[in-house]
């Protein structure tokens, strides 16, 4: 609605353009009824309405004859002393001008494409999202996800939701590292909660850290036979080493009881060593040698990898290659109770200290750290993901500290058989890499892990077929996997997951990273 207004000897003018030119003002109504009627203007098959001009008289709350009326002056609001002056006759004059029909058009076609759903929830609640056909639908994903290759590594990572709270806590590291012997590939998932803080330190140190050690070894010319383990050492020390740290920079902050000493300390530095010891998060890191021989994955927490392999007859079959730690693992919570003997409740609701999912994780120090630093540091902290109602009935269960665990579970696979390369008498196998959070896991509800495993090697086996041929143009194989989870052709649902106008987060924050290993 645009709206001009001038003066002049009195008179007051406005041009307003509407579809809609409806008054309850009865003498308003008045002088509508000698207009012609005709239907609302903007429906399709209805006569567009002609310009019109509506005559409103004088303000109806002031006297008909100010300077006659029986009103007493005093009883008439001071913020009405220019409407009084106008004279009795003065008019508004109100310029209709209906929509055009190109105008009309434009406005149904804006909304033509919205529906409504309750998400699943079953309440009578709804939600307006907009259903999109292609390309529009593909590009709506791609600029949402953010696709990127780096070498043989494709990756994503999706929050559709839009609110700057909810926005991811994944991350996801790639890098080639030229090492002596080659390139070696180095590809992480990193799954973060509560807050950015330790997943975003975490995820940049603990490349660098990994990257120096290995350097390290392979300046020493280890043997081939010694190699597996001394890399699989690495990535074990790394984990512990980063985690460990951030737990005693902590506790080296209080390691004074002196209120002066206390006081000197930089109120940044202790809220950023809060920040980052306060949230958890999973890791999962792999490393593959410059010869494609060798692959080690290393994991604390819920994330997985799948290894990805075609057989002989040309079917695709996938293989989880890392223990899930979360409390669905009845494994991880018989391990937590012989760790805690007598402590019943340092498992409650298949959670830790009934808190915490991941039996495994980097951070939340104060699952780790005896309970005085509960009840009086992280318990003040009042912050939105950690507050002290919240803590309160779990740190009472601190008893002998820790109960969440930072030992990585490290394993090494040989991609092909001894002398494959050297002799090329043995041909390797097709095979892939699938890396990811456990958002990708939450979109597969119902799902065995090793159901989502042959689902997923499925797509991106197929897809990797269709890549292989000379001149094929290179696909994304993560953002195929992607698409997939949240609805593959079904573009109602691709479009309701991705464009829904809800304020709060509806899927879990997904990342992909998947790796051709030939």
């Amino acid at each position: 609605m645009s709206i001009s207004s001038s003066t002049s000897s009195g008179i007051m003018s406005a041009v307003i353009e509407c579809h809609d030119a409806r008054r309850s003002d009865a003498r308003a109504e008045e002088k509508r009824s000698s207009i012609p009627k005709t239907r609302t203007p903007g429906m399709r098959g209805h006569r567009p309405l002609a310009p019109c001009q509506i005559h409103l008289p004088y303000p109806p709350w002031l006297p008909l004859n100010p300077s006659k009326s029986t009103v007493a002056k005093s009883s008439i609001p001071s913020a009405l002393s220019l409407a009084r002056s106008l004279r009795p006759m003065d008019l508004r004059v109100i310029d209709l001008t209906p929509a055009s029909e190109s105008q009309q058009q434009r406005t149904l076609d804006e909304v033509k494409d919205f529906a409504t759903t309750d998400m699943e929830r079953g309440g009578p609640e709804r939600w307006t999202y907009r259903m999109l056909q292609e390309p529009a639908l593909t590009e709506e994903l791609k600029k949402l996800a953010e696709p990127r290759s780096v070498g043989s590594v494709d990756a994503v990572t999706l929050q559709p939701c839009r609110t700057w709270h909810y926005r991811s806590q994944d991350r996801y590291w790639v890098e080639e590292w030229l090492l002596q012997g080659g390139n070696w590939t180095y590809a992480a998932v990193f799954d973060g909660h509560m807050n950015h803080d330790t997943v975003d330190y975490i995820s940049a140190a603990l490349g660098h850290y990994v990257k120096d050690s290995l350097a390290a070894v392979l300046r020493s010319r280890p043997s081939p036979s010694a190699l597996p383990t001394l890399v699989s050492d690495i990535l074990k020390q790394a984990l512990t080493h980063i985690d460990s740290a951030l737990v005693s920079d902590f506790v080296a902050i209080f390691s004074s009881a002196e209120p002066d000493e206390l006081r000197r300390l930089d109120p940044c530095r202790i809220k950023q060593l809060l920040n980052r010891t306060s949230s958890e998060k999973s890791a999962l890191v792999t490393l593959v040698d410059p010869t494609k021989n060798h692959l080690w994955v290393a994991n604390v927490g819920d994330c997985i990898a799948v290894l990805g392999e075609k057989d002989s007859a040309g079917n695709w079959r996938g293989t989880v290659i890392n223990s899930i730690h979360n409390g669905s693992n009845p494994g991880e919570l018989e391990r937590i109770r012989s760790e805690h003997p007598g402590e019943d409740d340092c498992t409650w609701n298949d959670r830790v200290l009934g808190f915490l999912a991941p039996t495994r994780a980097l951070g939340d120090a104060w699952l780790k750290l005896p309970a005085v630093y509960a009840d009086l540091v992280f318990k003040h902290l009042d912050a939105e993901w950690l507050s002290a109602e919240v803590m309160e009935p779990h740190v009472s269960r601190i008893r002998t500290p820790p109960y969440l665990s930072n030992t990585p579970d490290v394993y090494h696979v040989r991609l092909t058989t001894e002398g494959a390369h050297s002799s090329g008498a043995i041909a390797a196998s097709p095979r892939v890499l699938i890396l990811c959070s456990d958002g990708l896991s939450d979109l597969y509800d119902g799902y065995s892990f090793q159901d989502m495993a042959n689902e997923w090697t499925h797509v991106v086996g197929r897809a990797f077929d269709s890549n292989s041929g000379a001149g094929a143009e290179r696909a994304n194989l993560a953002l195929l996997l992607l698409r997939e989870a949240i609805g593959g052709s079904d573009t109602q649902l691709v479009s309701r997951n991705l464009t829904v106008e809800m304020e709060e987060r509806w899927m879990d924050d997904t990342t992909i990273v998947v790796q051709r290993l030939s």
